[in-house]
């Protein structure tokens, strides 16, 4: 098993997607595999960070230690020996409060077992799941274990910098409300991250659009932001639902609290016995922060729309000078066909007693253009009254 260690830093918002087309705005969510093994980023608590190769069956056998059993020895005073009670957990095995970790759950953190992206927060018996793309991590109450996705590591540099910053610094709370701490501060700041990089080439894009000409490739660039940002505001929205979820749910606020129902697990016969502040606190400061990253991004969603409804009414307009042409075009044609009749009539070879007077060939010419400027005028004029034809 290799163990390297990771530098820190904080990574800046051009270091988190590789390319500045909104098609690579998102980083992929796939942990490196070798061998059928994970990659896996080990916090604990005392903010040291591992990089593991780890299999499923790891950990499983991890998560699942973590909720064993803490057995006690007492001596009995009727028999006089030492007997191995279970003092503190016979109230956590009689409840069903928490449920034990399986593999099912180990597999779901993964792409190919998963049945949706959508983000998540599962408790189970000592453990904790977050899953929120491009962070999956588990948290147990001593040691945060993170999947590594592919082609992060500016994401992996923020993390650890934030469990630095946060989870060390927190000496005071419990690690697993330091660990997701730093898991929401990284989200946090990679949503904004995200946002304040793919925001210029929005906003100069669209720009253009307002002000200049616009053909096709322009509308297919449009499209391509409409749906970037699409994502991009499902993603956060999504995260956002689940810390909503979380902070209505009061059972599960209280089962977040790992240590304390594990050094009491009495606790867990009556959870509204302890008051779940520090966690409501938590998880209500983030998700301030995320609901600010969503409303901006649905301010530039909307910023899109009025842009493209502003993009279909120059090609409407256009549509409709190109009518209006046609339509001029229409009644000239029109005019000089009934021009042409009259031609066509007085050019049959029959007599009619007027191909030898002097004056009717300038007086019929004349009628003739005098007729065609009236008609064509007339109905400019009359399409123009009804609307047909806008100025």
């Amino acid at each position: 098993m290799a163990n390297n260690n990771l530098g820190e830093g904080s990574a800046e918002p051009s270091e988190v997607s590789g390319a500045n087309s909104p098609r690579h705005f998102f980083c992929r969510f796939d942990p490196v595999t070798k061998k059928d093994k994970l990659l896996m980023l080990l916090f604990d608590s005392k903010c040291n960070s591992t990089l593991n190769e780890m299999s499923r069956l790891d950990v499983l056998r991890v998560t699942q230690d973590a909720a064993r059993f803490q057995r006690e020895t007492e001596r009995s005073p009727l028999f006089g020996k030492s007997e191995l009670l279970e003092v503190r957990y016979a109230t956590l095995r009689s409840t069903n409060f928490s449920q034990p970790v399986h593999a099912r759950d180990i597999r779901r953190m993964e792409n190919a077992f998963s049945t949706t992206n959508e983000p998540s927060v599962v408790i189970r018996k000592q453990a904790i799941f977050f899953s929120a793309d491009p962070l999956r991590a588990i948290v147990l109450r001593d040691l945060c274990l993170v999947y590594v996705p592919d082609g992060a590591d500016s994401l992996l540099s923020m993390l650890k910098h934030d469990f630095a910053s946060n989870a060390c610094d927190g000496a005071g709370s419990p690690f697993e409300f330091r660990a997701l701490e730093a898991l929401l501060t990284t989200l946090a700041r990679y949503f904004r991250a995200q946002y304040d990089q793919i925001y210029p080439v929005i906003a100069a894009e669209l720009e253009h659009l307002v002000r200049g000409n616009v053909d096709l490739r322009e509308l297919e660039r449009l499209r391509e932001f409409k749906n970037t940002m699409n994502e991009f505001e499902a993603q956060v929205e999504g995260v956002r639902r689940v810390l909503m979820d979380l902070l209505d749910n009061e059972e599960d606020l209280r089962l977040l609290y790992l240590t304390k129902l594990y050094q009491d697990p009495s606790l867990l016969g009556n959870l509204f016995s302890f008051d779940s502040e520090e966690a409501e606190v938590l998880i209500e400061n983030y998700l301030q922060d995320i609901f600010s990253t969503r409303t901006t991004a649905e301010l530039l969603q909307h910023r899109i729309s009025n842009t493209e409804s502003l993009v279909t009414l120059k090609l409407d307009s256009k549509r409709n000078y190109l009518l209006a042409v046609q339509l001029v075009f229409s009644l000239v044609l029109i005019n000089i066909a009934v021009g042409t009749l009259v031609t066509g009539i007085f050019g049959m070879n029959l007599f009619s007693g007027v191909e030898n007077a002097a004056h009717w060939f300038w007086a019929v010419g004349i009628a003739i253009v005098i007729f065609f400027a009236l008609a064509t005028g007339s109905g400019i004029v009359h399409f123009t009254k009804k609307g047909v034809m806008l100025t």
